[in-house]
C-alpha cells in the first residue's frame, strides 16, 4: 500500500484542463478494461469526450501524482453540460437539474487503491463545487453487473460499497444505458444507475 502523504493533488479548470487530456485518456484506456466496465476505448474517442471538461463552465480535474507518475484522477461538470442520455435520466424527477453536479470518473491505478485516496479526492471535489455556490447535489452513475458475472474477480469490491460510505444514496428507478465495445470485441449495451448526495 503506498503511503498517501506523498501523493500530490492538482486541482485544474478551464483551459489547464486542456493540458492534461492525454493523461486523463492514458487513465482511462489502462483502468476501464477491468472489471466492471471491462471497455475497450480508443484514444481519440477519449479525447474527443474529455475535451469537454476544458469547455464546460465550472467543469474540474483533480489529478493524482506520485512524482511525476498520474496515479489517479477526479473529474466532474454540471450535469446540465452532459448528454442528453444522462439529462433524459432525471426527467421524471424533482431534482432541479442546474443544482446537481456530476462525478465523471473517480479513478486510480491499482497499487493505489484502497488506501483513503477516493475520500481524500472526493473531498477535494466537493469543497471545488461548494466554492461555486450554484449546487446543492452531487451525482455519479455506476455499471450494472449481475454478481454471477462470469469475469468478476473473486477479491473485486464493488464502487457501491465506497459510494454508500461517502454519504451517496442509489436513487432507485434512476437510470440511463450507455453501448460500448468490450474487451471480447463484442459491442454491448450497459445499465448504469445514478447516485446522488446532498452538499453541505
Amino acid at each position: 500500500m503506498n503511503d498517501i502523504k506523498e501523493i500530490r493533488e492538482q486541482l485544474l479548470t478551464g483551459t489547464a484542463i486542456a493540458d492534461v487530456l492525454d493523461d486523463l485518456a492514458t487513465l482511462r484506456l489502462d483502468i476501464f478494461p477491468e472489471y466492471p466496465y471491462l471497455y475497450q476505448g480508443l484514444r481519440e474517442d477519449e479525447l474527443k469526450y474529455l475535451v469537454t471538461y476544458a469547455e464546460a463552465p465550472d467543469a474540474c480535474a483533480i489529478l493524482a501524482n506520485d512524482g511525476l507518475t498520474v496515479i489517479g484522477a477526479a473529474t466532474g461538470m454540471p450535469l446540465v453540460h452532459e448528454d442528453a442520455q444522462m439529462l433524459d435520466a432525471f426527467a421524471g424527477t424533482t431534482f432541479p437539474l442546474n443544482e446537481i453536479y456530476y462525478v465523471g470518473e473517480l479513478l486510480f491505478r491499482p497499487a493505489y487503491r484502497n488506501c483513503g485516496l477516493g475520500q481524500k479526492l472526493l473531498d477535494r471535489l466537493e469543497h471545488y463545487i461548494q466554492s461555486l455556490g450554484s449546487y446543492r447535489k452531487l451525482t455519479c452513475a455506476t455499471v450494472v453487473r449481475p454478481e454471477d458475472h462470469s469475469l468478476r474477480p473473486c477479491d473485486y469490491i464493488p464502487i457501491t460499497r465506497f459510494l454508500a460510505r461517502a454519504g451517496f444514496a442509489r436513487l432507485s428507478g434512476v437510470t440511463t444505458s450507455f453501448m460500448w465495445l468490450e474487451t471480447d470485441g463484442v459491442k454491448r449495451d450497459h445499465l448504469m444507475q445514478f447516485w446522488i448526495k446532498d452538499l453541505i
